[in-house]
């Protein structure tokens, strides 16, 4: 259940909804499968799985909720494969070639074909409100799932009014700036990797397992590139990376945050869950909080 990802979403418009509210107006949306031709499908389902009957999960101000998607895997070489037998078998039986639009219908027409028999794959989006601090918190590396999600809300609750959390200094002035003798957040120290890219010539150079502090990483950064992507660690409670987006990515946790949440385990799979989602909101509360300051504070403009 720990978040691995944050894309983080500012709420222009408050969630008027009780937990109750939102977990009936969820339950209209709710997640079925993916019929025989339907190639994808998405829906609400219980953050507590087959441990829980709530679309929500409610714990000190923060809401929980999870969107099942669910698509039909349909391999590329098998659709190939059966494109080319069928080219091949028209080329051979009227003695002509296949244009480009013809080979198009037939791929669609193999894939609806196909379709039935093909494979599911299932995935779950977390995300949460932070009714205090009036954001939505996705937990997802990926901007076209967090978006999916967020129209998936959109549509449960009627409106919604919603813009990523946009700090007023650019991540990549601010992390190039640290990497360049700038002044760093005495609670934030920097890792061992990074990203630096050209916005205007698309060069990108990667650094990993290695002080950055380096002549290498200087002249790079001199040349024209800045940093794209950055692991911190934050009070020894979080390590993550930090891109130009803003997102944090492959999160892990200190042992003090989660020693917090098994020292109180023991109870159902429910008390389980509530513990470490209260402990975990909490944490990414006062660090979404750090790094908002540490990037110049939020702008409220964006």
């Amino acid at each position: 259940m720990w978040f691995k990802n944050l894309r983080i979403y500012r709420l222009n418009d408050s969630v008027k909804h009780t937990p109750e509210e939102l977990n009936e107006a969820l339950a209209q949306f709710e997640f079925t499968p993916c019929g025989n031709l339907e190639p994808v499908k998405y829906g609400w389902t219980q953050p507590l799985g087959r441990d829980g009957s709530e679309y929500v999960h409610a714990a000190n101000g923060y809401i929980m909720i999870c969107m099942k998607r669910q698509e039909k895997v349909l391999p590329g070489a098998i659709v190939k494969e059966t494109l080319d037998e069928k080219v091949a078998e028209i080329a051979e039986r009227e003695a002509r070639s296949v244009g480009r639009a013809e080979k198009q219908s037939l791929k669609e027409e193999i894939i609806f074909s196909l379709m039935p028999a093909a494979l599911v794959k299932s995935s779950y989006d977390f995300a949460y409100i932070d009714t205090k601090n009036q954001l939505l918190v996705v937990d997802t590396s990926s901007a076209n799932r967090a978006e999916e999600l967020l129209s998936a809300l959109r549509e449960a609750i009627g409106t919604l009014k919603t813009v990523p959390l946009t700090p007023v200094n650019t991540p990549r002035a601010v992390l190039t700036d640290w990497l360049t003798g700038g002044e760093i957040p005495a609670d934030i120290e920097v890792g061992e990797e990074c990203e630096l890219t050209s916005l205007e010539d698309g060069r990108s150079v990667k650094f990993k397992h290695q002080d950055l502090w380096i002549d290498e990483v200087s002249r790079h950064i001199d040349s024209g590139l800045q940093v794209a992507k950055l692991v911190v660690n934050w009070k020894d409670s979080i390590e993550c990376i930090i891109d130009d987006q803003f997102c944090f990515k492959r999160i892990r946790y200190g042992n003090e945050i989660t020693e917090q949440a098994d020292n109180h385990s023991g109870g159902s799979a429910a008390d389980q869950f509530d513990i470490e989602f209260s402990v975990m909101a909490l944490e990414l509360s006062a660090f979404i909080s750090a790094m908002s300051e540490a990037f110049g504070g939020v702008d409220d403009n964006a």
